[in-house]
């Protein structure tokens, strides 16, 4: 395994937590320096990792059951969800789940692309999984939510045929930009994202378009059944009472939000989408309901930029942008963006923010995200609501083979991994994330 030196968290004992705790007082009060147990702004970070398994296969998410049993479920793009324990730094040797028979994997993008457990698994012991369907005709691609009831948490595997579809997408246009990611939100919701259709410049109007569910982020109740499907629409989603847009969406406006996730301090949506040619962007919104939704710009816009079409007109008139950006349209501006032209970056995959204990004293609530082509790595913070910290000169990511990671996720103790595809060279691997404080040169 490959790591670097980590700097530990420091650990108070009873005897010192009350002078602690008055030290620290005195110097809030006093503003002079900042605490101890600040962490450091994302300029004197580094980003690391430790590399704990391989499996040649290309993994795609990470799901997190609550039910104590340290489990890490592991998706592999053809089909399969695997169980990995990172006590052991082992795969079980057969999957918790296989519909690889009724997984699309056509094109780069298509596959089974995320997964879910159930909130209080250990009682509701259900599983939640994002894919693209095999099929032919409008069945081909079909962006498709499904769920799965165990016996117990700790049944071994599923029987695929026990598949409840939840709600689908058509999507045969089209192989690229299915979206997939599948999370539950602090509010007991489950939250995914979809693409806009795919191609390029949007040609079917997905994201701007409320009677589809391309381009989105979706949330619905899944513990609940009403109106005859498996799901019911939260009372406080943009639509719920409107005919203006489907009732499902949360969020639109998106190209490909691939990699989405929440932070567990203040329950606020981090979302890592895609760009086209020009700029890759993380944006961070509040967990908080608005009564037009939250629209991130897309095909109006990339990045902070007006998308044009075709893209060599530059500045030259473009015959469809009145189509795309829509007159009166507030749009919610991205956190980071990075260019991607004539750049060996390619798409940014999403992260999540820091809130475990190892590094907690100089990295906690730093998201961390990165790029699947070159594996330059980007660490955010919050420094106020609405104002952000960046720095794109954290590392890399993997560190020993830069590039190629898919996904992020968290263990119960708020620990972050991420996964690799099995692209050239051929290592599908699980990796934890880990920090140290930059070096002077």
């Amino acid at each position: 395994m490959f790591s670097i030196p980590v700097r530990r968290s420091r650990q108070l004992s009873m005897g010192l937590l009350l002078p602690a705790v008055l030290i620290a007082s005195a110097v809030a009060l006093g503003g002079a320096q900042a605490r101890p147990s600040d962490p450091l702004p994302p300029s004197e970070l580094t980003v690391g990792s430790e590399l704990l398994a391989t499996t040649g296969a290309r993994l795609t998410a990470i799901g997190t059951p609550d039910d104590g049993s340290g489990r890490l479920f592991v998706v592999d793009k053809d089909g399969r969800v695997l169980v990995f324990r990172p006590d052991t730094q082992t795969f079980d040797a057969e999957p918790l789940l296989d519909i690889s028979d009724r997984v699309s994997t056509a094109g780069n993008e298509r596959g089974l692309l995320g997964v879910a457990p159930s909130p209080d698994f250990a009682e509701t012991h259900t599983l939640f999984v994002s894919y693209t369907a095999a099929g032919s005709g409008v069945e081909n691609g079909a962006l498709t939510v499904s769920r799965f009831t165990l016996d117990s948490a700790d049944q071994a595997t599923i029987d695929p045929s026990s598949e409840k579809r939840v709600l689908r997408q058509q999507h045969n246009l089209n192989s690229n930009h299915n979206g997939g990611d599948l999370m539950f939100g602090p509010d007991g919701y489950l939250y995914w994202s979809t693409g806009d259709g795919g191609s390029a410049d949007d040609p079917v109007y997905g994201a701007q378009n409320l009677s589809a569910l391309l381009g989105k982020i979706v949330r619905i109740d899944v513990m609940r059944e009403c109106d005859g499907q498996l799901y019911c629409i939260p009372p406080d989603n943009p639509f719920a009472r409107s005919a203006i847009g489907r009732p499902e969406i949360w969020a639109w406006g998106l190209r490909n939000p691939w990699r989405f996730s929440f932070d567990s301090a203040d329950e606020s949506l981090w979302i890592g989408d895609v760009g086209q040619n020009r700029w890759e962007e993380v944006n961070h919104t509040p967990l908080q309901p608005r009564d037009d939704g939250w629209n991130f710009g897309w095909s109006c816009r990339e990045g902070d930029d007006i998308h044009r079409v075709p893209a060599p007109a530059g500045d030259g008139p473009d015959p469809f942008i009145d189509i795309r950006c829509l007159p009166r349209a507030t749009y919610v501006d991205p956190v980071l963006t990075y260019p991607i032209a004539d750049s060996p970056a390619c798409a940014v995959m999403g992260g999540f923010v820091y809130r475990g204990q190892e590094f907690a004293d100089i990295a906690d609530g730093t998201y961390v995200a990165t790029d699947y082509c070159s594996g330059q790595a980007f660490a955010i913070q919050e420094d106020r609501p609405g104002r952000h910290l960046s720095s794109d000169a954290v590392g890399s990511l993997p560190e020993d083979l830069p590039g190629r990671v898919t996904s992020f996720g968290v263990d119960a103790d708020g620990e972050v991994y991420f996964v690799t595809d099995n692209l050239p060279p051929g290592l599908g691997g699980i990796y934890r994330l880990t920090f140290a404080e930059a070096t002077t040169p």
